[in-house]
């Protein structure tokens, strides 16, 4: 099974992974033989890459890092809440609001109250041991399966996002404690969306300045609805909050600066306290929620490839990300994953395009790839290449 873009896919292919509707429900079924109409259907919805099983790549495998039924699970759970939320502020005007009429409503007693008994809510909180637990014997991030369309992207980004959080909070031996605010955080770092309007979050053309400080407000009206609820937590509150804040301290909301440093061998040790300091868990999120946003279709760009991902992230240590932090991510978070296509950019092979077949779990990123097309871009008997020994001189890059 392999990614392709959906100018690839071809009527008589076969869906590998399953597409979900609005409301998370099935759309298309793995397994399914494509017609024009299905995906002419999903280029509407936005979707750039779906997953298909060949002949040719049958035997390359992209495991999922939780199962499909407890993916679900959650992700109806999560937009449940926020929908149950978002439902208690639809007679707002968005529009014609401002930030401070949108936090007293927040704070009013009417959302407050929506909020906290919200059974959503605590369907959440009671499924999420089972979500974690689920997670916690991946050793690598094998790649995010996930196809997001563009009006599920807030609900499933959040799942992603605390699906990459918890596994890397995991490598960095924080308790199981910690790991469930983690999760209960990642999963609601984005519900201070509820109160942008949504022609500002879905807009494909690019943002104007003014559009863009509406939704640089999110992280506050995240942490103000997240604040005072005792079963959410300090925690997952100052992760709303802080998500966007970066290191060198030109992020948002507050400009807050860290400290570049993290002691695993003091994990014990580490506490939440202080509104004004960016704590780990929200340091953890700012590079989950990046790699994430990054690696999915937006309205207004197309994926970019896990390898650039990969750089900007190595890059942005000391400035945007804990520069400790993304050393331990790094070593999770494989720069090429399983069944991404890509091409050779020298030798004797130059121009020709494969996937990657499998990792080399000691050398993460020089993978086994597999060829299956020449430099015309002809199908050709497939080679397979292990470039951590006999191909330890060939480079590739990601393609979409």
């Amino acid at each position: 099974m392999i990614r392709r873009h959906i100018n690839n896919i071809a009527p008589g292919m076969v869906l590998g992974k399953t597409i979900y509707g609005d409301n998370y429900e099935i759309l298309l079924k793995k397994g399914i033989e494509l017609t024009n109409d299905h995906i002419q259907g999903l280029k509407k919805r936005g979707i750039v890459c779906v997953y298909v099983e060949d002949d040719d790549t049958a035997d390359i495998i992209t495991h999922d890092i939780i199962s499909e039924k407890v993916r679900t699970m959650v992700t109806k759970d999560v937009i449940r809440t926020y929908k149950k939320v978002s439902d208690s502020f639809k007679d707002s005007n968005l529009k014609e609001s401002t930030s401070e009429s949108i936090i007293n409503s927040i704070n009013s007693a009417k959302i407050k109250k929506a909020f906290q008994q919200n059974i959503e809510l605590k369907q959440l909180n009671n499924g999420i041991n089972l979500f974690i637990d689920e997670i916690m014997d991946k050793e690598i991030l094998t790649g995010l399966n996930t196809i997001k369309t563009h009006d599920n992207y807030t609900y499933e980004h959040s799942v992603d996002s605390a699906i990459v959080a918890l596994m890397f909070a995991k490598r960095l031996r924080l308790d199981s404690n910690k790991l469930k605010q983690i999760a209960i955080g990642e999963l609601l770092h984005d519900i201070g969306k509820i109160f942008i309007d949504p022609e500002i979050l879905n807009k494909q053309e690019k943002l104007s300045d003014h559009e863009n400080e509406q939704i640089k407000k999110h992280p506050v009206f995240g942490y103000e609805l997240l604040k005072d609820m005792e079963h959410v937590g300090f925690v997952a509150a100052h992760i709303a909050y802080q998500h966007h804040e970066w290191q060198d301290g030109t992020g948002y909301p507050r400009g807050l600066k860290g400290s570049n440093t993290f002691d695993i061998a003091n994990v014990k040790g580490i506490s939440y306290s202080g509104e004004d300091k960016l704590i780990l868990p929200a340091e953890i999120a700012a590079i989950t929620d990046f790699y994430d946003a990054c690696v999915t279709n937006r309205p207004f760009r197309p994926p970019i490839p896990h390898d650039i991902v990969y750089e900007l992230i190595r890059n942005g240590a000391e400035t945007h990300f804990n520069n400790e932090l993304v050393k331990y991510f790094l070593e999770l978070l494989p720069k090429y994953p399983v069944g991404i296509e890509i091409k050779i950019k020298n030798g004797t092979y130059e121009g020709f395009a494969g996937f990657v077949f499998s990792l080399n779990r000691e050398s993460l990123n020089r993978p086994i790839i597999k060829i299956l097309y020449d430099n015309n871009k002809n199908k050709i008997k497939p080679i397979v290449i292990d470039l951590s020994s006999e191909g330890k001189d060939i480079n590739i890059q990601c393609v979409f």
